[in-house]
């Protein structure tokens, strides 16, 4: 009997609903001292009088641009006072439930508060993981048999070209760019592929920035300025264009400003190829 009784009570107090701390507080009235249970207001809305021992608490909905994301007895809502600023964009827009939400434009990433640019993987490397909106770029040195001729958030390496056949490597390979292939013929009868080989043979060798300018400010432009960039652009536009005898005459130039190393450099490989190739005669730089 006395079993039955506790699985009776038992049954009973199962039966009656748990009061859930999150969705209800504690008020007493001011009017009549009474402690109350009162149930808070959704997400969404806010409060606009307290329950009384006969009444239920009572909710209003947010206005515009305001907000609640918890159960709440808040007097008012909450602004949507969370702005998308510099390199950021809307991700959610405010809702009477959520404050609005911003996210790197892309091509950015999170860092200490602020948006910040991908980095750039330098020449030599490639990327190994592209940055989203929470990570940077992560970077790879190329390995062998691949390369990279530019700095790029985006790009991984490239293999190396192997030369068809009949071709020949004109300009090696290396990390930072490709292998330039190519004919004898097609060097010494000069043209577009004299100037692609003379352009990349340029991208490939570093110079001294002040001996670049003197060599640009006396053969292509006086008012070139002293930047590295600026006047290997110049250099490159200058092998596009330039008449086919000044091309001849290019080892004599860089020597006559102070580029002798370069100017060396252009006559033996150019002497290499003819030695690696038979019958292959250039005598275009003369």
């Amino acid at each position: 009997m006395l079993v039955l009784q506790l699985l009776l009570v038992s049954g009973v107090l199962s039966a009656v609903p748990a009061v859930d701390p999150l969705r209800t507080f504690q008020f007493r009235s001011p009017w009549t001292g009474e402690d109350l249970t009162c149930d808070r207001c959704p997400p969404g809305t806010h409060m606009t009088a307290h329950c009384t021992a006969s009444t239920a608490t009572k909710c209003a909905p947010c206005r515009r641009e305001h907000f609640t994301e918890l159960w709440n007895h808040l007097p008012r809502c909450l602004y949507c006072d969370n702005f998308c600023t510099d390199n950021q964009e809307v991700e959610t827009e405010c809702s009477p439930v959520s404050n609005r939400a911003c996210r790197c434009k892309e091509g950015f990433y999170w860092a200490s508060d602020f948006c910040v640019r991908h980095s750039e993987c330098e020449p030599g490397e490639g990327v190994r993981t592209k940055g989203t909106s929470q990570k940077n770029t992560v970077c790879e040195q190329c390995s062998d048999g691949y390369f990279s001729n530019s700095s790029s958030a985006l790009e991984t390496c490239v293999r190396h070209q192997e030369c068809a056949i009949g071709q020949t490597v004109l300009l090696p390979s290396s990390v930072y760019h490709d292998s330039v292939c190519g004919t004898c013929d097609s060097l010494a009868n000069g043209g577009e592929p004299l100037r692609t080989f003379l352009s990349d043979f340029f991208s490939m060798h570093r110079m001294r920035v002040v001996k670049m300018w003197r060599f640009v400010t006396r053969y292509i432009n006086r008012s070139a300025p002293r930047k590295r960039g600026a006047l290997m652009h110049q250099i490159t536009a200058w092998l596009a264009q330039a008449p086919e005898e000044q091309l001849r005459k290019l080892p004599q130039m860089l020597k006559d400003s102070n580029l002798k190393t370069i100017a060396e450099k252009l006559e033996k490989r150019l002497m290499e190829i003819q030695h690696k190739i038979p019958n292959c005669s250039l005598n275009l730089l003369d």
